[in-house]
């Protein structure tokens, strides 16, 4: 048994001599990426990272480069840094407004290729420049890990839909199948907001979805989702110079797609079906009439808007509902030239809702 524990503790030390110590203060940590279109055939890369002050405090660097590829720019910024770059604390990359209607398969090729760097980055296109958006002074750690717990935090808890990169590829990969990705831009205050979301057509942006709308189109791509809708209920009887409006927090909403195949044209029906709480509204009185109404208001709003924003995706190609993956499952044979060319953009599709309310909050 001695013996035995002799021979782990030789080892270790020995092990332990193999293996070069890296001290984090010796190192940048990058946190962000910013990528931007320059010309036909050159892009700008720049790279922020935490700065670690003697008096504990975070301050962020950058570097930023010229190249023809973004394995050209990270080769060309680290040339220029102190320390050695490390990527393996990427949280964020941001896609420059003319970059990604020109496409960005390339960068995300290069992000997934790169074992350091994880699947969960958040692929992030940016109103403007992603570099002028990508400098600013957010958060007291660092402006990589601010933009991540800004779109983390929209996602769980707000109208977001689920996205990064390993989703983003796997959704350009697919048949049937359209990406997303969210848009942010750089406030006149200095900060960061979620302005929408952007359609793309395989690596290209086509569309965007704007911030108002984002609950409609999350509930229709995330099988589960969370998040608030404000409904206008009209004037109020009693004080007509005010409007009755319900708030409609979501606590769980699901989404079924069922086609029929056979029909001609094709018959696509979304189901979505939604249990939500009313946190505030602004009426004299909140019984079980009112409740019915708002139920039957959120339901013609979904149905409302989900169907026009399926009628644009139609017009514009692309498919972030998947319909195309279903019906590749069940025929044989799929044909995605002819489904996308004369199937999709004729099929009858149509959003059903079910609005179901559990409780009220507060009443003003």
């Amino acid at each position: 048994m001695k013996r035995h524990v002799l021979l782990i503790f030789m080892a270790s030390v020995l092990l332990s001599g193999c293996v070069e110590k890296e001290i984090l203060d010796d190192l940048y940590l990058e946190t962000g990426k910013a990528y931007d279109y320059v010309s036909e055939n050159r892009i700008r890369g720049t790279a922020v990272f935490p700065i670690y002050m003697p008096d504990k405090s975070i301050e962020n660097g950058f570097l930023s480069e010229e190249a023809s590829s973004t394995q050209e720019v990270i080769e060309k910024i680290e040339r220029r840094a102190q320390q050695p770059l490390v990527r393996g604390a990427l949280d964020v990359v941001l896609i420059g407004e003319k970059l990604s209607e020109k496409g960005i398969i390339d960068i995300a090729d290069s992000l997934q290729r790169d074992a350091s760097v994880g699947a969960r980055v958040f692929l992030i296109i940016t109103e403007g420049d992603a570099s002028d958006v990508i400098q600013g002074t957010y958060g007291n750690r660092g402006n990589g890990i601010y933009i991540y717990n800004l779109i983390e935090h929209n996602i769980s808890k707000r109208e977001l839909p689920e996205t990064n990169l390993h989703m983003f590829l796997y959704d350009y990969y697919q048949k049937g199948q359209s990406s997303y990705l969210p848009i942010i831009k750089k406030t006149p205050d200095n900060n960061v907001a979620i302005t929408g979301i952007a359609l793309l057509s395989y690596d290209k942006v086509v569309g965007k979805i704007p911030d108002e709308d984002m609950f409609f189109f999350k509930i229709m791509v995330d099988r589960i989702a969370e998040g608030s809708h404000v409904i206008k209920m009209g004037k109020n009887p009693k004080k007509p110079e005010k409007n009755i409006e319900a708030s409609v927090t979501s606590l769980h909403s699901k989404q079924k797609i069922i086609m029929d195949r056979k029909a001609d044209p094709v018959k696509v029906d979304v189901e979505i079906s939604i249990r939500g709480i009313i946190k505030e509204y602004t009426g004299d009185t909140l019984g079980a009439k009112q409740m019915a109404e708002v139920e039957n208001r959120m339901k013609a709003d979904i149905e409302n808007k989900c169907n026009a924003m399926v009628k644009s995706f139609q017009e514009l190609g692309i498919d972030p509902l998947g319909i195309g993956q279903y019906q590749k499952h069940g025929v044989r044979g799929f044909d995605l030239k002819e489904w996308k060319k004369e199937v999709y953009p004729k099929a009858d599709i149509k959003v059903k809702a079910k609005v179901k309310i559990l409780e009220a909050g507060t009443v003003e």
